[in-house]
């Protein structure tokens, strides 16, 4: 397992996909995981810039066929649910990416803020 702490700034998407990209290596992940990883891990740090603005720690953990994607912030409020598009919206579609590449994907709420994990690979 390995975690790593990122401000909320707009380059903190691309550390955690660099992130997620050097644990894929490191492990020899299948590519077509490492690519579904990094997307997932992309889009949730990219949701706490975009709307929680607090730091978040992203962690990742796996094994021979499956990875743990988790990103946690410090932002308390409403919890996500299942996404809903919005085809007149130029953006809002991340969740949704997150829910289209994992086998399972969910939020648990902290007592200083929130946890988004996503599952991929072998069930």
């Amino acid at each position: 397992m390995r975690s790593r702490s990122l401000q909320p700034v707009p380059g903190s998407a691309r550390s955690a996909r660099e992130f997620v990209r050097e644990a894929c290596h490191d492990w020899t992940v299948e590519d077509e995981m490492c690519e579904d990883a990094m997307l997932v891990a992309t889009e949730l740090v990219a949701n706490v810039v975009d709307h929680a603005g607090t730091s978040c720690v992203v962690t990742i953990d796996g094994a021979d066929s499956w990875l743990r994607i988790e990103v946690e912030d410090g932002y308390p409020c409403s919890l996500p649910t299942s996404p809903r598009i919005d085809v007149s919206a130029a953006r809002g579609r991340g969740l949704l990416v997150v829910a289209g590449v994992s086998r399972a994907w969910g939020v648990r709420e902290l007592p200083h803020g929130k946890s988004v994990w996503a599952l991929l690979g072998a069930g």
